[in-house]
């Protein structure tokens, strides 16, 4: 996995990807495995963190980890605040888990 500069994200983020972050909050939905978890990595990021009695992932804990930072430097580059983003979409009933 290669490691991205969150400062490049941060500097260069255009305001094209405001749309972007619905999609970024559901890709870090399903990189946790939804739930609970991955609803709070997608609506909180910059408060975001894995506990050590979360047992199996569907993706290694650095690439969400990653995933995570990267969603934060989106926010954070188009003036949005990271603690509080927009509601993800409801997967509810839907078979995805």
């Amino acid at each position: 996995m290669r490691k991205l500069d969150q400062e490049i994200i941060k500097n260069e983020v255009a305001e094209g990807f405001r749309e972007s972050i619905p999609y970024h909050q559901v890709a870090v939905f399903v990189m946790c495995g939804g739930d609970y978890l991955g609803k709070f990595a997608a609506e909180q990021p910059a408060d975001f963190y894995i506990d050590t009695r979360v047992g199996r992932l569907p993706y290694p804990r650095k690439e969400i980890m990653q995933a995570v930072e990267t969603l934060v430097s989106i926010a954070e580059g188009n003036g949005m605040n990271p603690h509080r983003l927009p509601p993800v979409v409801n997967f509810h009933s839907c078979g995805i888990f």
